[in-house]
């Protein structure tokens, strides 16, 4: 039987991430297995062969797969080799995943997107909710009808666009979820994603971002608050998260821009 590892990453009470790492030596007679709870299996390295009643699949970085609770299916790996996924579990799943769909294509930009995340929560830096949703819902969007190559937003894409960012703009220092924005929006999250990118040329944690960095700096030539405080005050996790943010962004750290040494860049 393959040997399996399995690391959580991030555990919340509709939500969990867990990075499972399999060996790839299967067992000379293969056996039907069942997941316990619905969960989307998404291939970090590696490949294995997937197949039940519906479908027979290879799972890859190219290709996600949604796993149904109690669902008999076998697992294998014909060319001998391990990989590595991660399994994403929790209702959270069931909202934002077609029940009716199996499998589903993952961008090379989805990709790379999520490894960056996965990275960072391996370093242990600050993760927000809504930063794990929204590389969630990029990697499992469902197609919708594009706009013409080339053509400009529309009236109502840039209204959900401005709503969303007028939500995040007045909240920035709450703990916004991607379900919350686009609820309140009266949309799906894909179509919340998906349009907010389109009109704004960012996703909408990096919008959330941009105006806490603008409002610590402000804090910082503006008043004579503790730097910790000015982290949790713009909404940032602590100082730690502020400054690695705002080095990134501005080139200078917070006490540099406090003394006088302004962000060439802001």
């Amino acid at each position: 039987m393959p040997r399996l590892h399995a690391s959580p990453l991030l555990r919340e009470s509709d939500l969990q991430l867990i990075r499972v790492t399999c060996d790839g030596h299967d067992a000379p007679r293969l056996k039907d297995e069942y997941a316990a709870s619905e969960s989307l299996v998404l291939a970090l390295h590696g490949r294995f062969q997937f197949r039940d009643a519906r479908t027979r699949t290879v799972v890859g970085p190219g290709t996600g797969l949604f796993m149904r609770a109690n669902n008999p299916c076998q697992i294998s790996h014909p060319h001998g080799g391990g990989d590595a996924c991660l399994s994403v579990r929790g209702p959270w799943v069931r909202r934002f995943v077609d029940p009716a769909t199996a499998t589903f294509a993952v961008s090379a930009e989805a990709y790379v997107r999520l490894q960056a995340l996965l990275a960072r929560v391996a370093r242990q830096e600050p993760v927000e909710r809504l930063q794990v949703e929204e590389a969630l819902c990029l990697t499992v969007s469902r197609s919708e009808p594009r706009a013409t190559a080339g053509s400009a937003p529309n009236a109502r894409e840039r209204n959900l666009a401005g709503a969303i960012a007028h939500e995040v703009s007045l909240r920035f220092d709450e703990r916004l979820s991607l379900e919350e924005l686009a609820e309140g929006a009266g949309v799906s999250v894909f179509h919340a994603c998906r349009v907010f990118r389109r009109v704004m040329g960012t996703g909408i944690h990096q919008h959330q971002q941009e105006v806490r960095l603008r409002h610590a700096l402000a804090l910082l030539l503006d008043t004579r608050l503790p730097l910790a405080e000015v982290a949790l005050e713009a909404g940032f996790a602590n100082q730690g998260h502020l400054g690695n943010a705002f080095m990134r962004r501005y080139g200078r750290t917070p006490g540099a821009t406090r003394k006088g040494r302004l962000p060439f860049n802001a």
